[in-house]
């Protein structure tokens, strides 16, 4: 990911799963397959449950409140661990900004 792509993650932005990534749960967790030829990952813990929470499209201050068990008690460290999260999932092409406000 380039600086230039890099997902700037803020409050007023809601985020969703990508229309183009096929999925499946399994016993470890999610197996995520973006259709542009990129690679699968499988996503466990945190980033698991975040690809549960976005099965609607949601803002990141609902996201801290949903996965409060998977985020520390100290709510910026919560914030950032939960951004990096939503970083990683857009750089894989998982998840992406949502047109629906």
């Amino acid at each position: 990911m380039t600086e230039d792509s890099a997902a700037v993650v803020v409050e007023t932005i809601r985020w969703e799963r990508s229309v183009e990534v096929l999925w499946r749960r399994t016993a470890s967790g999610v197996v995520v397959l973006p259709n542009d030829g990129g690679t699968a990952s499988t996503l466990e813990g945190l980033h698991a449950a975040l690809w549960d929470a976005l099965a609607r499209p949601t803002s990141l201050d609902l996201l801290v409140d949903q996965l409060s068990d998977h985020l520390g008690d100290d709510p910026v460290v919560a914030r950032r661990s939960l951004a990096e999260t939503i970083r990683f999932l857009v750089a894989l092409g998982a998840v992406r900004e949502s047109f629906d406000r």
